[in-house]
């Protein structure tokens, strides 16, 4: 925490700095026990075995967790290691999630009292509390390790009755209620964007006293008359336009999701009779808010970083989606019995201010406080819905009676949705923002309400089953080279296998859902030039948020793009061009799939066409013009100006500058206009033998450091056979 900071010291605070003392001493957090990270859909999240989803570290940049951020990426990039590695920087992930956790609030129960007899105590209410500011309260010091499971879709032993990622966490309260959380996540489209937490809170009797955090062996069993099942979430969309836009930190503290009221940003969103909660960016973060009282970087400087991009576009909550009923009448509807939505600060609760950085046991909170709040419908109407909320969403069930034995069901889902990236990317010329992003979530809603609707009921291997969607073909493994011939034409070649024609599929009545000698229809490429700034002196990473169509193959034209010498499919890029980074993935696609029956039994019939997801990416690859013998050597661009539309390769790849007409094998050594050497580069075949005849230079010098602006010398000696020459040139760089 900075030391200028006015801000009282919390507990948070505290058990931050000491998150921090451990990893500055190289002392690891156990995230294979505590922690694990869900990565297979578009939505990324971190969750733990003690209530928490997200990361209390998040307050100060202690964790570089994906923290709902959405799209997830590898090589994304958040500040860590304290605040003040925030100040005037720039964040390339979309971290949504400020904190979120589930509480189970009792009226009237038998406590353990105080040791070493820990009489059963009577205790007009009691709390377990997980995911605010603070550490959780009332659950046990040993905990059972968090079990991931992946089921991936492509891989050998798929099961076609459970996700492709499952995360089990289960954990004893001092309620006696055990909780058993598991999560699902898919990769498949329409089905990516979200993911469904299937709660089961029991009544085991299994007591944890917080005065210990033991297991309270023979504390007596009792029936619980007044039980409230509660999920508090704090949601900011997004840190990225926060950070990238000032460049102060009162502006982007407490982890760039909003500390004072003057950094929110968002409205609300209220859909579906308050099944479905969720909040949006002031302008999708295009610019700065009008009311926006902190200084931001000069010149609009994150355009030179993400050109027009829109900082911040989804949408971005949370969907009821199942709870058991309160008494012997059925529950019609996964609608909460009690919905807030708080700001992060300025809110009331009874009459009085309430700042929810406060709202907490460790801040002298009285328990019935979290009963009252639990039990209270309240959207802070005075605050209004004008773009400038941090809005905390809490979603509460209940009273519900649970006699020993007796357990309880909820299912909820952690939800996005955003436009169309290339939309995105080009500033949203269209004005579509924030139409199309809420039309996405809603329809990301549905299909979570489906997948719950084909999963609930269902057991699997004694697996009770809370959600199950249609498999899509699998994807097949894809893989992108530079097939250039000389320096006249740039060609990438793509290549991909038969998976998707050789597997088969089953439903859940075991019957053949999918056979991929029958079923498969076609494969689409995709290709993608969607990268992010990281910093001056990295190349940006590949996100690969927005994809064109290159090419639909039929399957009445597998014959024209079947290799034979390769035993795969193989289709050459012609619209690339020299020096740039291209991704691909190839989808197959089923045009009109057959009757299924999920999971749990239903007979699902006219389901829409079904195709892969973009899992099976292939990393970024250039076209290199082939190795020349002429020794007619140049860098390009020449002069480089940077961020220059025609003198640079733009802000996918803003350092780079290439040497071309190399001949195979050659060293080009780069110096100062004093003679100076910064830089050698040997230029040979890679890894793969893959010959070229372009070097790129990242304008770093061999310590690593971003080379000033001016004139520069490079020599280039050839190293290939038969081939004994040399030359000298100029370079210059403008910034």
């Amino acid at each position: 925490m900075n030391i200028l900071d006015s801000r009282p010291i919390s507990k948070a605070c505290v058990c931050s700095a000491l998150l921090l003392a451990l990893m500055a001493s190289g002392e690891a957090v156990a995230q294979g026990l505590e922690e694990q990270q869900h990565k297979r859909g578009r939505l990324w999240e971190n969750v733990r075995n003690d209530g928490w989803i997200g990361s209390l570290g998040a307050w100060d940049y202690l964790v570089s967790s994906p923290l709902g951020l959405f799209p997830g990426f590898d090589g994304y990039f958040h500040p860590v290691g304290g605040e003040e590695n925030a100040i005037d920087a720039y964040a390339n992930a979309n971290m949504h999630n400020f904190r979120s956790g589930c509480w189970i609030v009792v009226k009237g129960m038998l406590v353990p009292g105080t040791p070493p007899d820990f009489l059963p105590t009577p205790a007009e209410y009691e709390v377990f509390l997980s995911g605010l500011q603070e550490d959780p309260y009332g659950e046990a010091a040993q905990r059972e390790p968090l079990q991931l499971q992946q089921n991936f879709i492509e891989a050998e032993g798929f099961n076609p009755l459970l996700p492709e990622e499952m995360i089990d966490g289960r954990w004893h309260t001092n309620t006696g209620i055990t909780v058993n959380r598991r999560s699902y996540v898919w990769s498949y489209p329409a089905y990516r964007d979200f993911i469904i937490y299937d709660y089961i809170f029991k009544n085991t009797g299994a007591m944890v006293s917080t005065l210990t955090g033991a297991l309270m062996p023979d504390f007596p069993q009792q029936t619980l008359n007044e039980v409230y099942f509660v999920f508090h979430s704090g949601v900011s969309v997004s840190t990225k336009s926060q950070i990238n836009f000032h460049s102060e930190l009162t502006a982007v503290q407490a982890g760039a999701f909003g500390w004072q009221p003057g950094a929110y940003h968002d409205f609300y969103h209220r859909f579906d009779n308050d099944e479905l909660l969720f909040s949006t960016n002031f302008n999708g973060g295009k610019e700065p808010t009008p009311f926006d009282p902190f200084p931001v970087k000069a010149g609009q400087a994150w355009k030179q970083k993400f050109g027009e991009e829109l900082q911040s576009p989804a949408a971005f909550g949370w969907l009821s989606l199942y709870a058991s009923p309160t008494g012997a009448a059925p529950r019609t509807s996964a609608i909460p019995d009690f919905v807030r939505i708080d700001s992060h600060k300025g809110g009331t609760l009874n009459g009085q201010g309430n700042d929810l950085e406060f709202f907490r046991l460790s801040s002298s909170k009285p328990k019935k406080l979290f009963y009252d709040f639990a039990t209270t419908t309240d959207f802070q109407p005075a605050l209004g819905n004008n773009g400038n909320r941090m809005n905390f969403y809490t979603l509460s069930y209940g009273p519900y009676t649970l006699a020993p034995g007796d357990s309880v069901r909820i299912v909820i889902a952690e939800i996005a949705g955003v436009m169309d990236y290339n939309e995105v990317i080009a500033g949203d010329p269209n004005g579509h923002f924030p139409d199309s992003t809420i039309a996405a979530i809603r329809r990301n809603a549905a299909y979570a309400r489906e997948a719950v609707r084909w999963g609930l009921g269902a057991n699997v291997n004694g697996l009770p089953l809370a959600a199950d969607a249609p498999e899509p073909p699998p994807g097949p493994a894809v893989d992108a080279v530079n097939t250039s011939i000389g320096t006249e034409e740039a060609v990438i070649a793509i290549t991909w296998d038969q998976t998707a024609e050789t597997r088969t599929i089953s439903d859940g009545a075991g019957a053949v859902f999918y056979d991929g000698r029958n079923d498969l229809d076609g494969y689409r490429i995709y290709r993608s030039t969607d990268f992010q700034y990281v910093s001056d002196t990295e190349p940006p990473v590949f996100r690969g948020a927005a994809w064109q169509l290159l090419l639909d193959i039929p399957k009445s034209e597998f014959d024209q793009y079947f290799d034979q010498s390769l035993g795969k499919y193989k289709y050459e890029d012609r619209s690339v061009s020299f020096g740039f980074r291209y991704g691909y993935y190839v989808s197959a696609y089923r045009r009109m799939p057959k009757p299924w029956t999920s999971a749990n039994g239903t007979l699902v019939n006219n389901l829409p066409e079904l195709a892969s997801g973009d899992y099976n990416r292939t990393p970024p690859t250039s076209a290199a013009p082939g190795p020349v013998a002429s020794f007619d050597i140049y860098a390009a661009p020449n002069p480089y100006v940077f961020n220059d539309a025609v003198r640079s390769f733009g802000i996918n790849d803003p350092y780079r500058i290439e040497f071309r007409n190399l001949p195979e094998r050659c060293t080009i050594r780069i110096y100062t206009i004093s003679g100076d050497l910064i830089r050698t580069l040997e230029h040979q075949p890679d890894a793969r033998g893959n010959l070229s005849g372009s070097e790129a230079w990242d304008q770093k010098s061999d310590s690593g450091l971003l080379v000033a602006p001016g004139l520069y010398i490079y020599h280039v000696e050839s190293k290939t056979e038969g081939l004994q020459n040399a030359l000298v040139g100029k370079l210059m760089i403008v910034r």
